[in-house]
């Protein structure tokens, strides 16, 4: 059976979090400047002013590139744990490197081939 201690305890880690961003929610609606404008109104996206109708098409270079960022930035993140945690093990480690040198060869052909071109 749970001590009264402990239950308050995970009361207040519940309530701790939903207290914190009902108070940051309150003070931002009461401390931002409201000086809303059409600027700031209008819908911009990936760097293309909004044209009179949505379904304009929109150059697919824009989630390539994105779609690449996620791809390349993704498996950085897996060589940094995998280094962590090799430690001395040669096979883990060769591993490893032909997985970066796999990485480093896509990276080289998207770039021969143009996919890392901001489009214009």
């Amino acid at each position: 059976m749970a001590s009264a201690e402990s239950l308050l305890f995970v009361i207040g880690l519940a309530l701790g979090p939903i207290l914190f961003l009902v108070v940051m929610l309150g003070a931002n609606a009461i401390l931002a400047p409201k000086r809303p404008n059409d600027i700031k109104s209008s819908a911009y996206e990936c760097g293309i002013e909004q044209a009179s109708s949505p379904w304009k098409p929109v150059n697919i270079r824009f989630s390539t590139v994105a779609l690449l960022f996620v791809i390349f930035d993704a498996e950085t993140v897996l060589l940094f744990a995998a280094g962590t945690r090799i430690r001395g093990s040669v096979t883990d480690g060769l591993a490893v490197a032909l997985f970066g040198a796999f990485l480093t060869l896509g990276l080289f052909y998207e770039w021969k081939k143009g996919g890392l071109k901001w489009p214009a």
